[in-house]
């Protein structure tokens, strides 16, 4: 396979840093409720990513330097990418583990990654852009009571759809001078 290279966060590993056997895949996500009589109810949350994982050793002039780099990263907990299998994935290297066997050049390697995003699954962003969506939409609405208080008016359109119609214009709320 051309492009079957596996590389995390700018570290190749090639020749005999190359793992045996390498995972993906995971679960989905989801709530089962029991009802009675066996019934259930299956509410489906989208898909939850597996660690990817592997093992292997580092063995030429370099070895204990990128040993070094990755457990930097590690300590970092920045999202890097990852490439493998003509595959890409944003992860966060959540476990890495070193021993030296000849400094410096024989150095053996465990590595856990946990998956940010999956880019292969669809836009996984969308959850967060939401809230932050919904968080911005908020802040505008405070600032725009915010700002009709100070001259004196005030917009309950946005009160009256929480509290219903026990809001009016002559309401005054707790947070708010009468002015």
């Amino acid at each position: 396979m051309a492009n079957d290279v596996l590389n995390l966060g700018g570290i190749v590993f090639t020749n005999y840093s190359t793992p045996d056997t390498m995972g993906a895949g995971g679960k989905q996500a989801m709530i089962v409720h029991k009802l009675p009589g066996g019934m259930r109810v299956i509410d489906t949350l989208g898909p939850d990513e597996a660690q990817i994982s592997w093992r292997g050793h580092f063995f030429d002039n370099n070895a204990y330097d990128r040993a070094l780099a990755l457990d930097a990263m590690r300590a970092a907990g920045a999202v890097i990418p990852l490439t493998f299998a003509g595959q890409f994935r944003l992860v966060i290297i959540a476990d890495f583990a070193y021993r030296i066997r000849r400094l410096p050049l024989w150095v053996e390697y465990s590595i856990d990654c946990t998956v940010v995003t999956n880019p292969m699954l669809g836009n996984i962003g969308a959850v967060q852009s939401s809230f932050d969506a919904l968080v911005g939409d908020d802040l505008a609405t405070a600032d725009t009571v915010v700002d009709a208080n100070a001259v004196g008016t005030v917009n309950i359109a946005p009160f009256q759809s929480a509290f219903g119609s026990e809001i009016s214009p002559s309401t005054t709320l707790p947070f708010m001078s009468a002015g």
